[in-house]
């Protein structure tokens, strides 16, 4: 999800997972059934919020078949995980129509990142960045040469601003709602933190990758 405020003038019934069942039934009807995807319903939708994936099991919403595929698989991930179906309201402006995009969450490291779930991606890369910032003798501190490296403050600094974007959701929903990792930060779990971000189709991230393995292999090699 991509959100830098809170949205105003929106139903709010949608973030109380407790008491969004009527809301969400309503709203994935309108839009799987009978495809509608204009006018209030729409308007009054926030641009994120969570809903129990049992609510939408087996509650025949779509008459497509291909709609069918991708609502099933992410109800079916989300339950698989204890988690939540997130759906993110996107608007093309010129022709004033909304169309629904879902994401699994908790987002868990291994997921593939996309548009729907970066900041929470972002935001438990920063947590790892900070990790090593207090606790340079583990992996090396990924922060060391920030006065030094102009491109790693740009991509520290990127890092970070999408991860915060993750912070204006907090006071709706707890941080293990929205992601899930191990703060003690054992290797298997960096192992996947760098396979995510080798995987994640972002130019710039790849660049970072690179330069995690060289602080952690300097770090290996008895450096920092």
């Amino acid at each position: 999800m991509s959100h830098t405020h809170l949205p105003t003038g929106i139903n709010r019934e949608y973030f109380q997972v407790d008491r969004n069942q009527d809301s969400a039934l309503r709203l994935f009807r309108s839009y799987y059934r009978a495809h509608q995807n204009s006018g209030k319903l729409f308007d009054d939708l926030p641009e994120f919020f969570l809903v129990k994936p049992i609510v939408l099991k087996d509650a025949d919403l779509t008459t497509r078949a291909s709609d069918k595929l991708i609502l099933d698989d992410c109800i079916n991930r989300a339950q698989e995980r204890n988690g939540y179906v997130g759906v993110s309201k996107r608007k093309n402006p010129k022709l004033n129509y909304y169309w629904l995009e879902l994401t699994v969450l908790p987002f868990v490291l291994g997921d593939s990142v996309s548009e729907n779930n970066k900041n929470e991606f972002f935001y438990v890369l920063s947590n790892f960045i900070e990790y090593t910032k207090l606790h340079p003798r583990v992996y090396g501190d990924i922060t060391a040469e920030i006065d030094s490296d102009k491109d790693l403050a740009l991509m520290l600094r990127e890092i970070n601003k999408q991860g915060a974007s993750l912070g204006t959701l907090l006071p709706l929903y707890p941080e293990e709602m929205l992601v899930r990792f191990n703060s003690n930060w054992p290797i298997s779990e960096v192992n996947k933190l760098l396979m995510t971000l080798k995987d994640n189709d972002q130019s710039w991230c790849e660049v970072f990758f690179e330069y995690l393995i060289y602080v952690m292999g300097r770090k290996g090699k008895g450096g920092g």
